[in-house]
């Protein structure tokens, strides 16, 4: 890598399948990796195709979706600092889902087979690797019961605070992308989505034009999604 070759290193510590290791290390598994800037819709990967690289987000967001008797249904949509494709390359070899910018991303583009090469002879990052990833599919299975035990208002509240770093008191915020695509991630319908906003005003939550909303009270809303069932 060149040009942001530091800002990418420092950046990478705060990726779990990157946290703990040695520089010299993730500069020796990184050998080869190319920094790419990406315009809206532009395609990374495709369901089916084989694994040639694998990808950090850096910046921006990615659509993950998945297609099924000719409909497309989104299941996630990765942001700064997420790992794609990582779990294909240790699989079947070939991407388990298509992913596609949203707006414009930054991505570091990771050869597969060389990395997984690397791999094989670093048994203790290995390791590592798994534990991170065993930890992911901890957090995705929780995502997954969310979505099952939650209502639709909860769903959409936890949405709206992983985009808040405040813990308590006011909160301004704005859709990341298109709120039907906010609708697909969280597993409800558009107008499911306009209902949530509409019930998250009791708890203080208000919708704006331009995307924007506003959380009156950040530690009101956090309770209301912590709750086991809601009206």
């Amino acid at each position: 890598m060149q040009g942001l070759e530091r800002d990418v290193l420092l950046q990478l510590q705060f990726v779990p399948l990157f946290t703990g290791l040695m520089e010299k290390d993730v500069r020796g598994l990184l050998d080869g990796a190319e920094l790419r800037v990406l315009t809206h819709e532009h395609e990374l990967y495709r369901e089916g195709q084989p694994v040639e690289f694998f990808y950090v987000v850096l910046d921006g967001h990615v659509e993950l979706s998945l297609e099924s008797g000719g409909r497309r249904s989104v299941v996630d949509v990765a942001r700064r600092n997420a790992v794609l494709g990582d779990a294909a390359m240790f699989g079947s070899g070939r991407y388990i889902m298509t992913a596609r910018v949203l707006t414009q991303a930054t991505v570091l583009a990771i050869p597969a087979v060389a990395f997984r090469a690397r791999l094989e002879e670093r048994f203790d990052i290995m390791l590592h690797m798994l534990a991170t990833m065993s930890l992911r599919l901890r957090m995705l299975i929780r995502q997954i019961a969310e979505l099952k035990l939650k209502t639709t208002a909860q769903r959409l509240g936890s949405f709206l605070l992983t985009m808040v770093e405040a813990e308590t008191g006011r909160a301004e915020l704005r859709f990341p992308y298109d709120k039907r695509l906010v609708a697909d991630q969280l597993g409800m319908k558009p107008e499911s989505l306009s209902r949530a906003l509409a019930k998250l005003a009791r708890q203080g939550v208000e919708s704006l034009p331009d995307n924007l909303v506003v959380i009156a009270r950040v530690e009101r809303l956090r309770e209301f999604c912590a709750e086991d069932e809601v009206g």
